[in-house]
């Protein structure tokens, strides 16, 4: 058995802590089946790298609107004054007041220039801080009067005679008599010139070179095709090429319809494209030459006889994303089976036919006789009538999602770090 390298993560959905594989790029909740990604893709990177930039892109733009939008509903306002008749002012910043003092002789207090206040009141009087002792009598200078300066006569200036203007008379106009454009003549239409091809036998009769050639029929048409498609959906597959044994899905089919591979006997190995969710009943009955098989991890279920009469397949794994195998689906050539979740779930009825598959209970080598779920092997016969290996570990007090003993300390399981709850 293999030691996971572990690490402990919170699960999204139900809130509960968990461990799982550090080396994974995803891990599948134990309690609620919730998948969880550990590993970011680089793909999934670059998509959150471009919405981020997107995002701001989108913020620069929302920026640029509002102050559209602004100068917008200025204009408006500007519009709608001018229909009414009215003048619009735009309100004008208030100025903050300047405070400027006079030159006023020594010891006396200086006046502030302030019209919006009582300060240059006439009838307000400063007061010196010192005491009237101290204070000096303001002292004006004398102003020595100026003599006024005698005005000059000033002289008056007489017109210069103005000349007459002669007429002068406009030269007589000639009248320009009109002539006539000459007839255009329509161009001739040049006729494309006929060159007949010649015969190449003497009943042929000659073609026309500009003649349409008729369109050439496809090479395929009233052939089968490979993969006959409805929509999304396989109906029949057909073998064109008997050296091609390999077969892989293409990327198209998202379903495997009824009986699509039935009865080919000359496929050896299927591949399925991680688009396909569904294989319908008898999708690959009676192929006896398929020897392997890889499912997608989006199918949730193996229908009936999906794999009936396939008496060279001899393992086959299933994924995690199976839920339930049907009766009577892998009743086959089957040795062994690859479980990925202890929880899908088989029909287990005595009966082969109502069974999902046979079960090597003599030793014989005629059905399934392991079962292998994370490098384990356990045998087919006692876990088969439990229905699930989840049935089969709490029957036998071991962990219900990995199959380990629990700890007697702690009673935690030591690989996935689980509690024990049944």
């Amino acid at each position: 058995m293999t030691r996971l390298d572990l690490i402990e993560m919170e699960c999204t959905s139900c809130k509960n802590i968990i461990f799982g594989d550090k080396n994974a790029d995803y891990w599948y909740c134990g309690i609620c089946g919730k998948r969880i990604d550990i590993k970011m893709s680089a793909e999934l990177q670059e998509k959150e790298n471009k919405l981020k930039a997107k995002e701001s892109e989108l913020k620069i733009r929302e920026n640029a609107l509002r102050k559209k939008e602004a100068e917008l509903k200025e204009k408006e306002e500007i519009i709608k004054a001018l229909e009414n008749g009215e003048e619009l002012i735009k309100p004008k910043a208030p100025v903050t007041p300047t405070f400027k003092a006079t030159q006023t002789a020594d010891g006396a207090v200086p006046t502030l220039v302030r019209p919006d206040t009582v300060l240059n009141n006439p009838e307000m009087k400063f007061t010196n801080l010192a005491s009237d002792a101290n204070k000096k009598p303001a002292t004006t200078t004398p102003v020595t009067p100026v003599a006024p300066t005698p005005a000059k006569p000033v002289t008056s200036v007489t017109p210069a005679p103005v000349k007459p203007v002669t007429p002068v008379t406009p030269a007589p106009v000639k009248l320009v008599t009109p002539v006539a454009p000459a007839p255009v003549k329509p161009a001739e239409p040049v006729k494309p010139e006929l060159k007949p091809e010649l015969p190449k036998t003497d009943t042929e009769v000659p073609t026309l070179q500009n003649k349409k050639p008729k369109a050439p029929t496809p090479a395929t048409d009233g052939k089968p095709k490979e993969f006959e498609m409805n929509e999304h959906t396989l109906v029949k597959y057909n073998t064109l090429n008997p050296n091609i044994v390999k077969v892989n899905l293409p990327a198209n089919i998202w379903r495997i319809g009824s009986g699509a591979f039935r009865g080919n006997t000359n496929i050896t190995s299927v591949v399925c494209s991680d688009n396909v969710k569904e294989i319908c009943d008898s999708a690959f009955m009676d192929c006896t030459s398929l020897m392997e098989v890889t499912l997608s991890n989006e199918i949730r279920k193996i229908n009936f006889k999906t794999f009936n009469g396939c008496e060279k397949l001899k393992s086959i794994t299933i994924p995690e994303s199976v839920k339930e195998i049907m009766c009577d689906s892998m009743v086959c050539g089957l040795e062994e089976i690859v479980f990925k979740s202890a929880r899908t779930t088989w029909e287990q009825a005595s009966d082969a036919a109502d069974a999902s598959f046979a079960i090597d209970k003599n030793g014989n080598g005629k059905g399934v006789s392991r079962f292998i779920f994370r490098g384990v092997e356990y045998k087919a016969v006692d876990v088969f009538k439990h229905g699930c290996l989840t049935n089969y570990f709490k029957a036998n007090g071991l962990c219900q999602y990995c199959g380990s003993k629990f700890s007697f300390v702690n009673g935690k399981c030591p690989n996935c770090k689980t509690k024990k709850d049944y």
